[in-house]
């Protein structure tokens, strides 16, 4: 399979190649649309010997520099070609990145944090801007970053710890903005979604559940970026000033506006209503109610009421249809950049930015959920049959009560309390200077001071403890009133009747329900950040090998990281969602490392260059005891100018972050039953020596679960308990390693491929381990590394208890064992002229092939191996092959280009279906086998229509392409919209429309 993509790949290098002799002349270079996706930062332009360059993933600058680590470099011209209005819309289409949808989650912040590399999520990927941290771990938001003033974004596809810190397992973001930006530049963008809507798998679905999908041709979604910048030129060109500032507005979407998410398809067999053995899910918590009486769950019929039916018999609740499937939201950005090369000596740079975004998700009306709840018998809006379904021979009398389990909703009263809310506010200063202190010595002192705020009020959805008296009601002069009104102990109560179906409900009944006020999450962040660098060219010393013409460069340095963390909550946010009223958490770093390089030949026979770098780094950690170091080895090779072999092996790692390390002992409720216990008369799921091993006496072996009664166990549902247990939190060890060829033959101008074997294990990996994972495993091993997790009580030997130190099951942020991710990247590009007067094409290509995405749990775990898979224990889907390949005609004016992408995504098979980590029962199969190849191709047109004035236009996903349609993914893509919306388009075609003018 390997060797299929390949040689595939290859082929199109070649035949790239075999295109050359087309050329007459190369024609000038412009600003349009050049290509500038290459293999590292000195691809596009090799400086004169005399300057220095500075190349992501390392701290040495000097002159004709090259990485032996692999960067992809994402021009400015290709950002504007996709029409992109978000920077993680450009690094998602990279086979390098597990694309994520920050705007399509519903439990999304709104943050976007930057580019999952290597699958291997955000928190093992360090984001930069000019080199220097954006902030603290947890608060990283790229839509801080202007997107009008960046030049370039950097993607080193490596671990790159030893030079950057913790972080840098999976590889390095580096947003890098402009220095020298002059004059006022307007800028303005719109752009819509555009689908034409159609019967497919879910259409009928939606249709035997009563939801009608929309048809014909659909444009919504509207996004507008208006975008002023303005730079100007002091003091003979040597100090630089640019500010920005810049508004977006995105329109919502919702799942009613598509034909594929009218419902939330769920795979069921047995349900009379379902469709190929597919229904429409929804929820409990609806008009029609859902009762839990005497172990039974019924409903009231519609139409009829005082009458119960089976729930089972009714469709849920759809309360699908009004979620946004894309979040609106309105933001602001502004600040401003210096460049002062005050003497080479001294070149000082500093930056302020500025941040306000605000997004919504939509709810589904006020709704009671789950609780349980005493009815009394002789309840007036009961009917007779009712009373005798919950009360039995008690119906009707005054002095029984009987314990119903209620979820109902009142979507009619959804009023402004049917959203949350999310407002994320943002400020970051940045200060640095550098400059050549003597020849050969340099040195680079930063400093980035970050602080941020969001605010999460979560709408007043969740009912209040004013439930239970609304319930309790008898009849005053045949007045249904509560009871707390007749003995005076509430007068303001509102009687609640959940025994008839489309309760209408009041604004009475509502304000007493639910209008306790909204919860609120205020969390409060602050980083700091200084970092000092000197750097060291030996080359005049003398201190270099005999066959070099330069010598050993070496870069000290010291880093010094503070992040602090607050959060309060109101006691409304704590009623529905738990926690404490107000936590803090800080954290300080200090660092120093070292690099060296040491090019051993250089323009010798067979040997062009051959150079080694090294680089080591300490970390102390105030969170943590430990010491850890992290460390590079690396080799570049260049037998000619034609061709360089580069190898990179690494220790990279990651420290807890801030949160993680924040271990706060506490305690929550666990759905989990005792595995030693016998339910039901059903033998216990743990062996006896399993058991043993919990602390459990043999005589308690198999007890009944009966709660309160002596020599039971208890722990069942949500009465167990799951604690953090406070103890410290390992750095995860990760070893990289890549190795390559880059390829720029002379005989073929303007022509470079590189391909690069990447192999990445991250071990010790801290990990969210729940109860499930300790239970779990103690049942499937009965190894004491699992069943030592369930910390029984001494006396009661139970896992709930009052006490502080046992009677709980160990959950929460802790060391788990491996990650893993291996492929290969292929990058090429080729510019080819076509005539002094015809103009000139550029192709551009970068594919990614896959062979290990994947994690193991514990030692005695299964080891995953996801490429070619999607859900089950795989989640999202991880494409053995990937690529984006772009075609760009310019003329030789520059006036106009045009540019073709066509971008692709390998079959993924189904991991229900015995899938890795998975045997497939009826339980766990999809009826959706396999997602096939996808092909989209995108457009993008520039002209100058004037001077001073361009207009540029794209078209993504020109042919509307139809996403996959699934059933239950939001167990594994966290999407109610029946896709996988962080790979796939959802929405059909992206049309942009944008225009730029200078003055």
């Amino acid at each position: 399979m390997a060797l299929r993509y390949l040689a595939s790949t290859l082929a199109l290098a070649t035949s790239l190649a075999t295109i050359a002799p087309a050329v007459a002349q190369t024609a000038p270079a412009t600003d349009a649309m050049q290509p500038t996706l290459g293999e590292d930062a000195t691809t596009q332009a090799e400086p004169a010997d005399s300057e220095s360059v500075i190349v992501t993933g390392t701290r040495i600058s000097r002159p004709n520099l090259k990485s032996a680590s692999p960067i992809l470099t994402i021009g400015a011209a290709e950002i504007k070609a996709q029409g992109a209005v978000n920077l993680e819309e450009v690094t998602n289409r990279l086979g390098q990145v597990q694309p994520d949808a920050q705007q399509n989650y519903q439990q999304s912040n709104g943050q976007q944090r930057g580019a999952k590399l290597r699958g291997l999520d955000f928190n093992r990927t360090l984001s930069l801007l000019n080199g220097q941290r954006i902030a603290g771990a947890e608060s990283v938001d790229i839509n801080l970053i202007p997107t009008s003033l960046v030049e370039r974004i950097d993607i080193l596809t490596g671990g790159a710890s030893s030079v950057y810190g913790s972080d840098a397992v999976a590889g390095v973001v580096n947003y890098i903005t402009k220095k020298d930006f002059t004059g006022l530049q307007l800028s303005a963008s719109y752009s819509v979604y555009n689908h034409t809507n159609r019967d497919n798998v879910s259409t009928p679905v939606a249709k035997a559940f009563g939801i009608t999908t929309p048809t014909g041709n659909t444009t919504d979604g509207g996004r507008a970026d208006l975008i002023a910048t303005f730079g100007h030129n002091f003091l003979e060109d040597r100090l630089n000033v640019s500010v920005f500032g810049e508004y977006r507005h995105a329109d919502g979407v919702v799942f009613a506006d598509r034909d594929s998410s009218g419902c939330q398809l769920r795979r069921d067999t047995g349900n009379p209503l379902r469709v190929n053995n597919l229904i429409c899910g929804g929820t409990t918590q609806g008009p029609n109610g859902t009762l839990a009486i005497n172990g039974q769950n019924y409903s009231n019929l519609p139409g009829s009421p005082g009458t119960f039916v089976l729930s089972s018999t009714l469709p849920q609740y759809q309360n699908q249809a009004q979620r946004f499937a894309a979040r609106p939201y309105e933001r602001y950005n502004a600040g401003g950049f210096v460049n002062f090369k005050a003497s080479p000596a001294a070149e000082i740079s500093a930056s302020l930015l500025y941040l306000r975004d605000k997004s919504y998700n939509r709810l589904f009306g006020p709704y009671i959920q789950g609780g349980t709840y005493q009815i009394n018998c002789n309840n007036p809006f009961l009917s007779a049959s009712q009373a005798q379904t919950i009360c039995g021979a008690n119906a009707g009398s005054a002095t029984v009560t009987v314990p119903v389990g209620v979820n109902y909703g009142f979507p009619g009263l959804a009023g402004d309390r049917d959203r949350e809310t999310f407002t994320n506010t943002q400020t970051r200063a940045s200060l640095g200077v550098r400059g050549e202190i003597a020849e050969g010595w340099h040195y680079d002192v930063a400093g980035v001071y970050d602080q941020s705020r969001q605010l999460w009020e979560p709408g007043g959805n969740n009912v209040t403890a004013n439930v239970q008296k609304a319930l309790d009601v008898v009849s005053v002069n045949g007045v249904p009133t509560c009871r707390s009104v007749v003995n005076g102990t509430d007068p303001a109560c509102v009687p609640l009747n959940i025994f008839t179906a489309n309760n209408p409900g009041s604004a009475a009944l509502s304000n007493y329900l639910f209008n306790a006020g909204l919860g609120r999450s205020d969390l409060r962040a602050k980083f700091w950040d200084v970092t000092a660098n000197l750097t060291a060219d030996f080359t005049r010393y003398g201190i270099r090998s005999p066959f070099a013409e330069q010598g050993l460069a070496v870069a000290v340095g010291a880093e010094y990281r503070k992040m602090q963390e607050g959060e309060t909550r109101n006691q409304r946010f704590i009623d529905v969602y738990g926690g404490v009223a107000s936590r803090f958490a800080k954290q300080d770093v200090v660092e120093g490392n070292i690099e060296a390089q040491l090019p051993l030949l250089q323009n010798v026979s067979f040997a062009k260059l051959l150079q080694v770098n090294g680089g080591y780094r300490l970390s102390k950690y105030s969170t943590n005891s430990q010491t850890f170091n992290t460390w590079k080895i690396e080799g570049v090779y260049s037998p000619t100018p034609d061709i360089e072999f580069r190898y990179s092996r690494n220790r990279a790692a990651r420290a807890p972050g801030l949160r993680e390390a924040d271990q706060t002992v506490g305690f929550q409720n666990a759905t989990i039953v005792d595995p030693c216990a016998s339910v039901s008369g059903v033998a216990p799921r743990a062996s006896l020596a399993a058991c043993r091993l919990t602390g459990l006496p043999d005589n308690l072996y198999g007890s009944a679960i009966a709660p309160g009664l002596p020599g039971s166990i208890r722990c069942i549902d949500d009465v167990c308990r799951q604690r953090n247990n406070g103890s410290p939190i390992s750095p995860e060890d990760a070893r990289t390693t890549t190795f390559g060829v880059v390829l720029t033959p002379r005989f073929l101008p303007h022509f470079t491929l590189s391909v690069d074997r990447y192999k990445i294990q991250v071990n010790n990996i801290i990990s969210y381990l729940g109860a499930s994972f300790a239970v779990d495993g103690c049942v499937l091993t009965g190894d004491a590394y699992y069943c030592s997790r369930l910390v029984r009580d001494p006396v009661t030997y139970q896992l709930t208890s009052t006490s502080t130190t046992a009677g709980y099951i160990q959950g929460g942020n802790l060391n788990a064992y491996r990650l893993y991710a291996s492929g290969y990247d292929f990058q090429a590009q080729y510019s080819l002229g076509l005539g002094a007067t015809a103009g000139k094409l550029d192709f551009l290509m970068n594919g990614t092939l896959a062979t290990d995405q994947g994690s193991q749990a514990a030692v005695n775990q299964v080891r995953l191996n996801c490429v070619g898979y999607f859900g089950g224990a795989c989640s999202q889907p991880a494409p053995r092959w990937v690529h984006n390949f772009r075609t760009t005609y310019t003329t030789s004016d520059g006036v106009f280009n045009a540019s073709v992408a066509w971008r692709y995504i390998d079959a993924v098979k189904a991991g229900q279906n015995g899938g890795p980590g998975t045997t497939a029962t009826s339980a766990t199969v999809s009826d959706f086998t396999r997602i096939p190849v996808y092909n989209y191709f995108d457009l993008a047109l520039g002209v100058n229509i004037a001077q001073r004035f361009r207009l540029n236009a794209s078209v993504n996903n020109i042919l509307d392409k139809q996403q996959p349609i699934l059933a239950n993914t939001y167990d594994y893509a966290l999407s109610r919209g029946n896709t996988i919306p962080q790979r796939y388009d959802t929405f059909g075609r992206t049309i942009t429309i944008g225009v730029t003018t200078n003055f």
